[in-house]
């Protein structure tokens, strides 16, 4: 269930809602989600997501996630706009915004699909 919220706050709010404990640091919420599958299975991976890109949130997702520049993609785009000291973000467009279910646990699965494709020397 959907923690009521819209943009930064309810975006904090329904990452706590699901367990998922997350800060805020200079313009950035960051939280860390598990990787279920590829080269960084069963490690704990930080991720963000800028507050600039939670405005719409639930209704829109961020487009943009945050890593720590030791996580690498084979292929990307990716960028040093509004990140933390260390990190990158990477443009990553989730497709059909699904709302028949809670937000927040379409937004972790999309996260972890993408922490997935992580090459292998990432971590």
């Amino acid at each position: 269930m959907a923690a009521e919220g819209v943009g930064e706050v309810g975006f904090l709010a329904d990452l706590a809602a699901v367990g998922v404990e997350a800060t805020l640091e200079h313009g950035v919420v960051l939280y860390q989600v598990i990787a279920t599958s590829g080269a960084l299975i069963g490690a704990s991976v930080d991720t963000g997501v800028g507050v600039s890109e939670l405005q719409g949130w639930p209704a829109v997702p961020p487009h943009w996630l945050h890593f720590p520049a030791s996580v690498q993609f084979a292929t990307t785009n990716a960028d040093q706009t509004e990140v933390l000291p260390g990190w990158q973000r990477h443009s990553r467009d989730i497709g059909q915004w699904d709302m028949s279910r809670p937000p927040i646990q379409s937004w972790l699965a999309h996260v972890r699909g993408v922490i997935a494709s992580a090459i292998a020397d990432a971590a």
